[in-house]
């Protein structure tokens, strides 16, 4: 390894500095103390470059798939939202219609109907994502 001679001066905290690093360090001269110093400043920027890089690098990627799972799942609730609404507005015209008074909720009584209506939703619900990971996965 090549060495230049140089003349520096420095304050009396930055010579305490690499006085202490010496003794620490088991070193003799404080250009060693120096040059220890910086090569582990250069290793330390590596490291802060390459952390930086992949901090950036993973979050696009993380950004990119994030993104259409989040699109997917707006579309599904927006789906879900419409649908609801347009079964208030079934209910309410139901409700006027017939000039129906209160509510029977299903937890005073749960009908048969609603039962069998529960299990087809949940069955649909399940084939439709079943359909969806078949479709995402295929089987060579």
């Amino acid at each position: 390894m090549e060495t230049q001679r140089r003349m520096i001066t420095l304050d009396k905290e930055t010579d305490q500095y690499i006085q202490d690093y010496m003794a620490e360090h088991k070193l003799r001269f404080p250009g060693e103390a120096i040059m220890d110093i910086c090569k582990k400043y250069r290793e330390e920027k590596k490291k802060e470059w390459s952390l930086d890089y992949i901090t950036e690098t993973v979050s696009e990627n993380l950004n990119d798939a994030l993104k259409s799972e989040l699109k997917k799942i707006r579309l599904g609730t927006t789906s879900a939202d419409k649908n609801t609404q347009i079964l208030i507005e079934f209910m309410n015209g139901l409700y006027f219609h017939h000039g129906y008074q209160g509510i029977m909720t299903t937890d005073l009584l749960e009908l048969e109907e609603t039962k069998l209506a529960k299990k087809v939703v949940g069955e649909r619900i399940v084939n439709q994502r079943q359909k969806r990971l078949d479709k995402e996965n295929p089987k060579s």
